[in-house]
């Protein structure tokens, strides 16, 4: 059975599955294609890239249990799609059109440029919104990840940052972190959504927190 016909078979997804008909992943083995482990995901996603049905797939999945399906769904892993289900507790959803746009030609390069200098996808968002292609945080992060970037919340640490890690996320990542507490957040769901360890998240919280 091919990856398209096994979320296809599924109650979320059976209204309207014609889609899977058209996809990159039609004649894939499911076994290879929903194989744990990073080699696995990188070839999953690599056959992602290339579907012509990529965003359908997503959007499909995303009212049944999408961040609960294993293997790798329109582009994204299960850890991925965890994050856009917490995301959503602050109203945080993505244009997947315009991150499908993010990988046309004509921004793709300027995408790498940003991702390559270290910007966090909040302040890639803002430039790429000043250039002409308007976006949010989300949806920077879902085209990242579909060219197999990390994602994360969280810009690159420079050189002269000495700052520990959960203070930056206590200085840098504020209102998203009090965001997702004051939407009902546990200490796991900030952690998955900020790409750091529960424990380095939980420290941030608890400093704004009790500075609040």
């Amino acid at each position: 059975m091919t990856p398209a016909a096994v979320l296809a078979g599924r109650p979320a997804a059976a209204k309207g599955s014609h889609w899977a008909q058209r996809s990159a992943c039609h004649t894939t083995n499911a076994d290879d294609f929903f194989e744990p482990g990073p080699a696995a995901q990188a070839r999953a996603r690599e056959i992602c890239l290339t579907c012509p049905v990529r965003v359908a797939c997503l959007t499909d999945r995303a009212a049944g249990g999408i961040a609960e399906t294993e293997g790798m769904v329109g582009g994204l892993d299960q850890a991925q799609r965890r994050v856009l289900k917490v995301a959503e507790l602050i109203g945080e959803r993505p244009d997947l059109e315009r991150a499908e746009q993010l990988l046309s030609p004509s921004w793709r390069y300027r995408l790498h440029k940003l991702r390559n200098g270290g910007h966090a996808p909040r302040r890639m968002a803002e430039i790429l919104t000043g250039e002409g292609l308007t976006v949010d945080a989300i949806t920077v992060r879902v085209a990242l990840w579909w060219v197999g970037g990390s994602g994360k919340a969280l810009a690159r640490r420079a050189s002269r940052d000495r700052r520990p890690l959960w203070q930056r996320l206590r200085d840098d990542h504020a209102d998203e972190i009090l965001r997702l507490r004051g939407s009902g957040a546990r200490h796991i769901d900030v952690a998955e959504y900020l790409g750091v360890h529960v424990g380095t998240s939980t420290r941030a919280v608890q400093s704004l927190e009790v500075a609040a």
